[in-house]
């Protein structure tokens, strides 16, 4: 049939995205596939273990994508919104791979610290242009992955049950964390 990983990771995704990342084993995957789940472990040995951290790298790999698209041939706050909105449009069409990405050790390798590595370096690199220091360009990235990280997954799982537009939190949240990123610009401690 000509199957690559590239194109299997490509289906686990889908199949994450559509019904969650628990709904994806080697034998739903397959039966996707029109193949026999043995023939999976050609380019999965390590088994279902292993196409879980493949769905991982695959989805930090493609969110970096989205968010460096997004921050082209802009600066600043406009760059940092755009990645913003990427992120959460990312999460909001993969809610399952965005499942994969979370549940990692990514001290575990190399390859897993490398993973977000790429999303992290795009924050940084825009945040070069607001003249922060290097300890609080690293408390700006902690403090933007962490909410967009918590904002998403709370999101994604239908978490906010109050009436009040989720959309106008979003942009309140986003307008708060800009506004104390450039109160920092100029403060040298």
């Amino acid at each position: 049939m000509g199957l690559d990983k590239k194109a299997i990771i490509e289906a686990a995704a889908d199949m994450a995205d559509e019904k969650g990342i628990a709904y994806v084993n080697l034998k739903m995957l397959a039966t996707k596939l029109g193949i026999k789940s043995p023939s999976l472990y050609k380019h999965f040995s390590g088994g279902l273990d292993e196409l879980n951290k493949e769905l991982m790298l695959y989805g930090w790999r493609s969110l970096e994508c989205e968010i460096t698209r997004a921050a082209i041939g802009k600066a600043k706050d406009d760059a940092l919104i755009a990645i913003c909105y990427a992120y959460r449009s990312f999460v909001s069409e993969h809610k399952g791979l965005f499942e994969a990405m979370q549940w990692y050790n990514m001290y575990q390798s190399e390859e897993h610290l490398q993973a977000t590595q790429g999303t992290v370096s795009v924050l940084f690199q825009v945040l070069e242009a607001y003249g922060l220091t290097e300890e609080q360009k690293v408390h700006s990235v902690r403090v933007l992955r962490g909410f967009l990280q918590g904002f998403c997954a709370i999101e994604s799982h239908g978490g906010y049950g109050n009436p009040v537009s989720l959309n106008d939190t979003f942009d309140f949240a986003l307008k708060t964390i800009l506004n104390g990123i450039r109160d920092l610009q100029g403060e040298t401690e």
